[in-house]
């Protein structure tokens, strides 16, 4: 199999299963695609590029191993990219940002008690100024977030002061608009009570409330895989699953919600 830069990491895998292990030298997180569940949800989404993006290396560094591995390379490989790697990993937007009146959110902690920390990162931002930057410490870049981020009107820079550290500075944009992302918009001609009514007798019920990160995600995805086209998923959930959000409109899937009280959320999933 010939591969480039732009290769994603699903075609890797359907190709040896094995290449797993070389994907995790890179960075030990790549180990959940051993996991066929979240293997379907990331790999299709994440190319080479990607994987050492968040791995922190060159491209080349990995496109070296999958070399090794026994893999073949594109001769139009983007390798002469990596003169660019430190400017690459170091910003993501031409703008300077102004790095000023610094506010530190260190979501190590929340990662390692299995919490999704999208909550504690969105309320921290409401309680800043405009003109104050937020930097989150974490271990990897936090892609999916910052994406979200990106539509609400935040630009982002990262750096690596350390092997294992990563440094996101958020600040508000100069343009400055307030958007919801697309995908955390639900459906807006059907209330909560039409879709269940709608769909009374014909939904799977799960509870996901218990379930650690990134399970309830997962799950909800893995049941939508085996649901009937003509049925709906009834969600018992703690909040609003905004990385999930993404994943539904992808799908072509629409969802109603409704907020019973904190830590109680019924959603509703259906095509």
């Amino acid at each position: 199999m010939e591969i480039s830069a732009n290769t994603k990491i699903s075609k890797l895998i359907n190709e040896n299963e094995d290449v797993i292990e070389v994907i995790a030298s890179i960075n030990k997180h790549f180990r959940k695609l051993k996991n066929p569940v979240l293997r379907k949800m990331l790999a299709p989404r994440v190319s080479i590029a990607d994987a050492a993006r968040v791995g922190g290396v060159p491209v080349c560094v990995m496109i070296d191993k999958l070399r090794d591995f026994g893999f073949e390379v594109e001769d139009a490989c983007l390798c002469e990219e990596d003169s660019e790697f430190k400017e690459s990993m170091n910003t993501k937007n031409k703008r300077i940002m102004r790095k000023e009146n610094i506010i530190d959110l260190d979501v190590r902690p929340i990662l390692a008690g299995g919490v999704d920390p999208f909550e504690a990162i969105m309320a921290k931002l409401k309680t800043i100024n405009d003109s104050d930057t937020l930097r989150i410490i974490n271990t990897f870049e936090p892609i999916p977030l910052l994406n979200i981020l990106k539509k609400k009107g935040y630009d982002y820079q990262t750096e690596r002061p350390e092997a294992g550290v990563v440094h996101t500075y958020l600040e508000k944009s100069d343009a400055t608009i307030e958007v919801t992302a697309e995908e955390a918009v639900p459906v807006q001609e059907l209330s909560y009570d039409t879709v269940l009514k709608k769909y009374s007798g014909k939904m799977k019920e799960i509870d996901v409330r218990e379930l650690e990160m990134p399970m309830p995600m997962v799950t909800i995805l893995e049941e939508l895989e085996h649901l009937n086209a003509d049925n709906a998923l009834f969600v018992n959930h703690k909040q609003l699953p905004q990385y999930l959000l993404p994943e539904l409109k992808d799908r072509n899937y629409k969802w109603v919600s409704n907020e019973i009280s904190e830590g109680d959320l019924k959603l509703i999933v259906f095509k």
